[in-house]
């Protein structure tokens, strides 16, 4: 799905916003899935808050928040959270998700813009399911976005699709990703944007050295934690 699509979803199509959130993992009508969705969200929101270890004094910026879900669980942890994403109608989801919550701000922001945000004012960054659909160019900007907004030490969680991964002989999980988004490539050329972006973890820690963001973990499988170095300066 292209950055335009996302866009100009529609708030009262709740199944294609659960579907572009979390798959099929929940059958064809997620909508009917809603608690369990949560429930999941939640698990994996408080595993991501654990490893990037939010605290009750900082100040989180959950990019591409969604439907909210994770979300509102980085506000119970965390002073105050930035909820950003390019789509008014998961926006909307999300407010709806976090209603009476009143230490998060919403922002709908442009594609590799993080304009709302001031300098050096963010202590985590979490992107849940984000980076996934970024090529290299892609995270190139959005790493010096986030480097902008991070404070020194800061910590930023991502997660990939790491090309490493894939095993087209024994079909994994990934060889399985692969497989499927390669046929849709084949009938469909023009959904390049919305197929999983496939890098290699060596290459995104390059990419983020150059913004001197440090690797601190690189977990077996997708995900990875990095922080700001201190008297750290853009280039």
């Amino acid at each position: 799905m292209s950055s335009n699509a996302w866009m100009k979803m529609s708030g009262d199509d709740k199944r294609s916003l659960l579907i572009g959130l979390v798959g099929y993992d929940f059958g064809r009508e997620p909508e009917t899935k809603i608690p369990e969705i949560r429930e999941s969200r939640r698990s994996f929101a408080n595993s991501i808050a654990d490893i990037v270890g939010i605290k009750p004094t900082d100040i989180v910026l959950d990019l591409g928040s969604g439907c909210g879900f994770a979300t509102y669980w980085f506000a119970q942890r965390a002073k105050h959270v930035h909820a950003c994403d390019i789509s008014p109608a998961y926006l909307q989801f999300a407010k709806d998700e976090c209603r009476g919550v009143q230490n998060i701000t919403f922002h709908q922001i442009e594609p590799r813009n993080l304009s709302p945000i001031d300098d050096a004012s963010i202590d985590v960054v979490c992107a849940m399911s984000v980076f996934i659909h970024f090529n290299l160019y892609d995270i190139y900007w959005n790493f010096r976005e986030l480097a902008r907004v991070m404070k020194p030490g800061a910590r930023i969680w991502i997660d990939i699709a790491d090309s490493e991964s894939i095993d087209l002989i024994n079909t994994n999980v990934s060889g399985k990703y692969f497989f499927d988004q390669a046929n849709e490539y084949k009938e469909r050329p023009d959904s390049i944007s919305g197929l999983m972006q496939w890098n290699s973890k060596e290459a995104v820690v390059k990419i983020a050295s150059h913004f001197a963001l440090e690797v601190v973990r690189r977990d077996v499988g997708t995900s990875m934690l990095f922080t700001k170095r201190c008297n750290a300066s853009l280039s």
